[in-house]
């Protein structure tokens, strides 16, 4: 139990310091990662600001955070790679459906704690090129005496932008860990219509963070 606490409380570090962090360090090679510095400003900003913590604007200050840190992460890719080789076996309006209840999934396990953000401090230890797209870049989370290791795999998405599509937690990734899950629920395509409507109950029974 302890341990899954602490894998869901580094993820939520992960989700929103890995937008966060960057305005507090440097990062020496690349420019990849420059436009996360935007993000920084706008996150921590609603984060902080009291007027925002208040329970009647909390909807409100949720949607500013989607909007701020979802745009640094490509939940198409990390639902396609979560589903892993089944992936093609879902019809394109499948693939969507599950693309935005993954999103919604993980939104509701992890929603609450980004919004107990308490300063945590992150220090960016290196950047390694994977291939021409793809970029390795290792961290240390520091949380009330603790270090813990996060690594952030980004991709050029074609589109000029560099999105994060994985995270590996303590040596943990967490679209593994969720590939593990799925495919031993998809074995064929009568397969996947159940487990759609089995995601759709639980986003829908999920507390909103809550």
């Amino acid at each position: 139990m302890f341990r899954r606490f602490m894998i869901n409380r580094l993820f939520f570090l992960a989700i929103v310091l890995a937008p966060l962090s960057v305005w507090s360090v440097t990062i020496v090679q690349g420019n990849h990662m420059d436009k996360l510095a935007t993000s920084v400003h706008q996150a921590i900003a609603i984060l902080n600001d009291k007027e925002l913590a208040v329970p009647a604007r909390r909807e409100e200050r949720r949607e500013m955070l989607r909007r701020v840190i979802y745009q640094e992460f490509d939940f198409s890719r990390m639902s396609q790679s979560a589903m892993g080789r089944v992936w093609n076996k879902f019809t394109p309006g499948q693939q969507q459906r599950f693309s935005e209840l993954f999103k919604r999934l993980l939104e509701n396990t992890y929603m609450n704690m980004i919004e107990r953000y308490d300063g945590e401090r992150v220090e960016f230890l290196k950047e390694m090129p994977k291939a021409e797209d793809l970029v390795l870049v290792d961290s240390l989370i520091h949380s009330k005496g603790q270090k813990y290791r996060i690594s952030y795999f980004l991709h050029h998405n074609g589109g000029g932008e560099w999105k994060v599509d994985d995270v590996i937690i303590e040596g943990v990734s967490v679209v593994s860990n969720y590939r593990s899950q799925f495919q031993q629920a998809v074995r064929t395509e009568d397969d996947i219509e159940p487990l759609l409507l089995k995601l759709e109950e639980k986003v829908r029974l999920s507390p909103q963070g809550g």
